[in-house]
């Protein structure tokens, strides 16, 4: 088990962010360099009042070609599994990413404190990533480094960098709403 942690400080209040980051987070995906979309795939609320979301998120980056043909794709993207705690503001959350998804277990929690005297936001990204043994029966053990150098890449940099500048875009989408503007949430898929 490997773990990471990410932390980003904005200057909006953390109820604002919190629920650009629940309710909008496919319209920030423009503002993402490294994204091409998120799709937001399912939005129900469970029996203990936490909102289920999944969302599919595309990279930009594509999988190296001579991996393609082993991995079985050139796409790079996760499912997200989040269940988002309203009163608490924290949202806990599975990933399963599309390579080698049945061999990596990546999972944790992104909590929303309030920061700068209520006038910010901290958000604190923790998880772990678990690559499974036996990942490389089906591949030539040639491949192996490089297939751990790009899962890792995945998971440890590219996935909390793009929650940093989502945090930052859920800023700035923030301000750009009208003073007095309700956030609505999108309609379910």
């Amino acid at each position: 088990m490997t773990p990471f942690h990410s932390f980003t400080m904005v200057k909006h209040p953390v109820d604002q962010i919190w629920l650009v980051m629940r309710d909008h987070l496919a319209e920030l995906a423009v503002q993402l360099d490294d994204l091409d979309s998120i799709v937001q795939l399912e939005r129900s609320t469970g029996s203990d009042g936490r909102l289920l979301l999944v969302n599919r998120w595309q990279a930009r980056q594509t999988i190296p070609a001579m991996l393609r043909g082993a991995l079985g794709g050139e796409v790079i993207s996760w499912v997200d599994r989040a269940q988002w705690d309203d009163t608490a503001h924290v949202c806990e959350w599975a990933i399963t990413p599309s390579v080698l998804s049945d061999h990596i277990d990546c999972r944790g929690s992104t909590r929303y404190e309030p920061a700068m005297a209520g006038r910010g936001t901290r958000v604190s990204f923790d998880g772990s990533f678990t690559l499974k043994p036996g990942f490389l029966n089906r591949l030539p053990a040639a491949f192996e480094p490089a297939i751990l150098s790009l899962v890792e890449n995945i998971v440890s940099t590219l996935i909390p960098r793009n929650l940093s500048k989502a945090i930052n875009a859920a800023g700035q989408f923030s301000a750009a709403q009208a003073p007095g503007q309700a956030l609505a949430p999108p309609a379910s898929p």
